[in-house]
């Protein structure tokens, strides 16, 4: 019930939570890094956008993304480095806004004794954005890449993009707000973060898979590519949820599924994962720093035909860290994860140790 009230309130409500103002914020960031203990591998990766509205419904900003595969002798990696501007509209609207975006930048392929390649691009696209409370937007957008020709220097098409995700937004209004605020949840409130949920040999593996430029650079929950030229097509759906037991407990459920299709080929790469686990909070300083415990058990897999499982894995953690509210529905999110990765494609059963960070939601 509490799930449909939440839609219904997105798609109805007329109160007015218009965080597109001169001043204000945007951040979007997750990631995670991962170090194996037995094979001695360190597997970073951030992805970050950072925008800031020098006037009313103008913002301009950069975004950062990247993940490694760093190992003695057989360093590798990928990185985008971009700077964009988004215009909104609909001003009469105070949570419901149109927006376009031209969005330009660097994306660079690293590999060790190697000549490092990069190539330029530029991305416009049009979404829109809805604020369901101080501080928090949802999104929807559509965009075309056109990326720079390794043969002849020039633009060319590249890949047409579907993205569904959220922005934080942080402004005057979301800090009064957050100000007002004696309670952050509760029991039967609901928490959804997205990309750090699954572990990195889920992970890693898209990462050998595809090319740099088909490299996931944003914390979209869902997002669809249809490729240029000989790639085919990546559509990834990375989400967690969690429902509040009580004042301080929660369940919780992490799903994700990668699908890469080349074309020419018939048979699909599908990487999926459904990770359970319980985390208890304590709050500090009037529950706006909390810090909490976890435990978890990830199941996933890998197949190269369809649905059917070819290859999957098993990761048992337990870990800690801490919230820290930046608006009444949105916290950033540091923690630490310890396990061991059980995958029957190998003997050994690795340990392995896990940073992650990001936003995490409440409602």
């Amino acid at each position: 019930m509490r799930i449909l009230i939440i839609i219904a309130f997105i798609f109805c409500s007329q109160y007015a939570f218009s965080q597109i103002e001169k001043g204000s914020w945007l951040l979007d960031f997750n990631g995670k890094s991962v170090y194996d203990y037995e094979i001695d591998h360190t597997f970073p990766q951030l992805y970050l956008t950072l925008g800031y509205l020098p006037t009313d419904f103008l913002a301009v900003g950069i975004k950062y993304g990247g993940m490694g595969y760093l190992t003695d002798g057989r360093n590798r990696g990928t990185s985008l480095y971009s700077i964009f501007g988004r215009y909104y509209m609909n001003p009469s609207s105070k949570n419901f806004h149109f927006f376009g975006q031209l969005e330009g930048g660097l994306l660079a392929e690293y590999l060790q004794d190697a000549e490092t390649i990069s190539r330029w691009y530029f991305a416009p696209s049009a979404g829109m954005s809805y604020e369901v409370s101080p501080g928090l937007g949802l999104e929807v957008g559509l965009g075309i890449t056109f990326m720079e020709s390794l043969n002849t220097g020039q633009l060319r098409y590249e890949n047409l993009s579907f993205s569904l995700g959220w922005m934080a937004t942080i402004s005057s209004r979301s800090k009064e707000a957050l100000e007002e605020s004696e309670q952050f949840f509760g029991r039967g409130s609901i928490t959804l973060s997205a990309g750090s949920t699954l572990n990195n040999a889920f992970n890693q593996g898209l990462g050998n898979t595809l090319g740099f430029t088909e490299t996931e650079l944003r914390a979209n929950p869902i997002n669809i590519s249809n490729s240029s030229g000989e790639r085919g097509s990546v559509s990834k759906f990375d989400l967690s949820v969690g429902f509040f037991l009580s004042d301080r407990t929660v369940f919780n459920i992490g799903l994700g599924v990668i699908n890469f299709s080349e074309l020419g080929v018939s048979n699909a790469t599908t990487f999926f994962a459904i990770a359970p686990g319980l985390r208890y909070y304590i709050p500090l300083n009037s529950e706006r720093l909390l810090l909490f415990a976890q435990g978890n058990y990830e199941f996933g897999g890998i197949n190269l035909s369809g649905f059917g499982t070819e290859t999957t894995y098993q990761f048992y953690s337990g870990g800690a860290g801490v919230n820290y509210m930046i608006g009444p529905s949105v916290a950033i999110e540091v923690g630490t994860d310890f396990g061991r990765l059980s995958w029957d494609i190998i003997d050994e059963r690795p340990y392995m140790f896990n940073v992650f960070y990001g936003l995490r939601l409440f409602m």
